[in-house]
């Protein structure tokens, strides 16, 4: 499921410095880039997981 999926995704960045520095980087500027590097690690998330978890909490939206 990927709820649970991307609530692990979270705690592994919370626990590790790297994923911490990659969302830090331009790299994870896009919810779209977030999500591949995710899936690159094996986490079964895709981009709306992120949109729709806490209304958009994850997300910062340009106007």
């Amino acid at each position: 499921m990927s709820a649970d999926a991307l609530q692990s995704f979270i705690a592994a960045v919370n626990q590790s410095p790297e994923l911490q520095q990659f969302m830090r980087s331009t790299a994870a500027a896009d919810v779209d880039a977030v999500a591949q590097d995710a899936r690159d690690r094996g986490f079964d998330v895709v981009s709306r997981d992120f949109v729709e978890h806490r209304d958009g909490a994850l997300v910062e939206y340009d106007d």
